[in-house]
């Protein structure tokens, strides 16, 4: 069996400090872990501010890899802030979130919004959990300017920790507008908890689905590889990428989980050139670097 190849493979979600969770190491220590393992580019996400700055400052350290920052839409901008994503985009964002940890489908799951359970933030001031949907179900006018925004820079809208039923609204309407960049964030986790099938009408309606390998690990421990075997049987890889969602102390470094995810694709059937479409053409093709 040979060896997976992940030289200039590009990771869109890493997490890293400062932070109000617990991290691995700073955004220069990602970035230079990136250098090292040769990876073409990485993103950088944290649930509590913009990384646009501190993605630059990372990036004017280190030679060899991008280095690019984004932006999560939870109650430190105001929830769904256009005039948040307004000046993220305009200081070179690459990805706008939909709410993570402050998403009312978050609360859903885990009870309240903030953590996880296992990781809390500690904030004190009452905030209700944010939702994209009015009470008729549909897409409030807020959420709306941020897709023509984001659409207008040409760079990704990932759905975070939205309900499956918020997400499919929101394609929906992305497919309307012709956008194709919305990105599926870990459909596994739960929110949103996808199915194949789910993943599938997903992409048929021109989202990309964004496979994590760090959800494999006991925490979150959400999926399995066959889950991710049967997701790359059926979407087809040319809608697919492979991240990390690493960062975080119980997990393994970000190009490290990486490589195990894809050399245990690999040792499953999954050909490097597949792999190769999932970490290197497809996430440069998001990123607008190709």
């Amino acid at each position: 069996m040979p060896l997976v190849d992940l030289t200039n493979a590009i990771d869109l979600h890493i997490h890293s400090n400062p932070s109000l969770f617990t991290r691995r190491g700073s955004d220069l220590d990602m970035a230079q872990h990136a250098v090292d393992r040769h990876l073409d580019a990485i993103l950088l996400k944290n649930h509590f501010e913009s990384t646009v700055g501190r993605a630059f400052l990372a990036g004017q350290q280190i030679e060899g890899t991008k280095v690019f920052g984004g932006l999560v839409l939870n109650h430190f901008t105001g929830g769904l802030n256009p005039v948040a994503v307004e000046h993220a985009i305009r200081l070179g964002a690459k990805q706008i979130w939909m709410p993570t940890i402050d998403a009312m489908a978050h609360a859903d799951v885990f009870g309240k919004i903030g953590g996880y359970g296992y990781q809390e933030s500690k904030t004190t001031v009452a905030r209700k959990g944010i939702r994209i949907l009015n009470k008729d179900e549909e897409l409030v006018e807020e959420a709306k300017i941020i897709i023509d925004l984001v659409m207008g820079a040409d760079i990704i809208l990932g759905t975070a920790h939205l309900s499956k039923k918020e997400i499919f609204v929101l394609a929906q309407f992305a497919t309307t507008q012709g956008f194709k960049k919305m990105l599926i964030t870990h459909p596994y986790f739960d929110p949103p908890k996808l199915t194949v099938s789910d993943q599938v009408e997903l992409a048929e309606m021109g989202a990309t689905i964004e496979l994590c390998g760090g959800n494999l690990y006991p925490i979150p421990g959400v999926a399995r590889l066959s889950d991710y075997f049967h997701t790359i049987s059926e979407v087809r890889t040319h809608s697919l990428i492979i991240s990390s969602d690493a960062g975080q102390p119980r997990k393994s470094l970000p190009a490290e989980v990486l490589r195990v995810f894809t050399q245990c694709l690999m040792e499953k059937g999954v050909t490097q050139k597949q792999i190769d479409e999932m970490t290197k053409d497809n996430p440069a093709r998001l990123l607008g670097l190709s």
